[in-house]
């Protein structure tokens, strides 16, 4: 702890730490794909079972026995190999 307020000016910070890992560019990337994972989370939970059941007209268990493999099993195939 800094006992004088000024002297936190002159304190080491970041990647002039001695024990740092991490240097501010990384530190930048990583704060970047965490936005990116917050925006992708938020793009997921438009596409949940239930919206994508409401948009083709069919009960949500539908959507789940697809989702789970045990419906339509013959397109996961296609879709698998880039069909």
């Amino acid at each position: 702890m800094i006992d004088d307020p000024m002297n936190c000016l002159n304190a080491r910070r970041g990647s002039a730490l001695p024990q740092a890992k991490l240097t501010e560019a990384d530190v930048r990337e990583i704060r970047r794909m965490i936005a990116r994972s917050i925006e992708l989370r938020r793009e997921a939970s438009q596409l949940s079972n239930a919206r994508i059941a409401a948009t083709f007209g069919v009960h949500e268990r539908t959507i789940d026995r697809i989702s789970g493999g045990w419906g339509w099993t013959h397109e996961a195939a296609q879709i698998q190999e880039g069909e």
